[in-house]
């Protein structure tokens, strides 16, 4: 059979797929896999080092992929509330290209250790606040004017399993990824038929992982370990499957896949 008639592995071949968040950790992972379905990919990075230095590696690592402009990258900061609403047509528009985004996943977090709640205050949850909440929802609110409104087109968005089983410390990243579920079930009612759906990561290793817990990462690893029930932590490219059954499944809308290892059952 033609590689452009596949019923299954071509899904994503010539889609525009547009990662913010992908320059590292599981939005890279997701670019990675959108190349190898021969996906169109634009990745959106804060930092422009390492937005540089994950397009090198997704260009060496699949030379065929991203020959002919299959691959493109665009450096933009979603974490400050006052610049969102020029930022995202900018983004949008870098995207779409002149033609229209199939997929958009979003995976960017703020990654920084939250305040305990005696410590906390407006200013320093404001970037979190931005950066989970608030830039999904002007993304969706941009989007119809570069995405075709049917059922072939998603957005998948980024929880976790904080909103579930909360850790002490942690209860404004529990609230945002209850928030976040809670905004995807909204918007695949008043954005239909363009399907809105979330994955909830559970423990996963990752670069920024081990920046935030440092010196505790060896211990915080062998905790998630034995919390498993597969007796491991999970990777990025574990979880990018279910950004790729999400943009896949046309019949798939309004839900919530939880990737963790047994980690709830714990």
């Amino acid at each position: 059979m033609a590689q452009g008639t596949r019923k299954y592995t071509g899904l994503l071949q010539d889609k525009l797929v547009l990662i913010i968040g992908g320059t590292s950790g599981i939005g890279y992972a997701i670019a990675e896999a959108a190349l190898e379905n021969w996906a169109l990919v634009t990745v959106v990075g804060s930092n422009k080092s390492k937005l540089e230095n994950a397009l090198s590696q997704l260009r060496g690592s699949y030379p065929l992929e991203t020959n002919n402009g299959h691959l493109r990258g665009i450096q933009a900061d979603l974490s400050c509330a006052k610049s969102l609403e020029e930022t995202v047509p900018t983004i949008l528009e870098y995207a779409a290209d002149g033609a229209k985004i199939n997929h958009l996943i979003i995976t960017a977090a703020d990654m920084t250790v939250p305040p305990p709640i005696r410590d906390i205050t407006v200013q320093n949850i404001e970037s979190t606040h931005t950066l989970r909440f608030l830039a999904p929802l002007i993304l969706t609110k941009h989007l119809p004017r570069f995405m075709e409104s049917n059922a072939e087109n998603s957005v998948t968005l980024t929880s976790g399993a904080h909103g579930q089983k909360a850790d002490p410390g942690w209860s404004v990243v529990a609230g945002y990824c209850g928030a976040i579920e809670g905004l995807m079930r909204g918007l695949a009612v008043e954005m239909k038929p363009i399907r809105f759906n979330v994955v909830s990561p559970g423990p996963i290793e990752t670069q920024a992982v081990k920046d935030i817990l440092g010196e505790h990462y060896d211990m915080a690893i062998k905790v998630a370990e034995q919390k498993a029930l597969v007796g491991k932590v999970g990777r990025p490219e574990n979880v990018a499957q279910a950004y790729l059954y999400f943009m896949k499944d046309q019949f798939v809308n309004g839900t919530v896949l939880e990737s963790n290892g047994g980690f709830l059952l714990t």
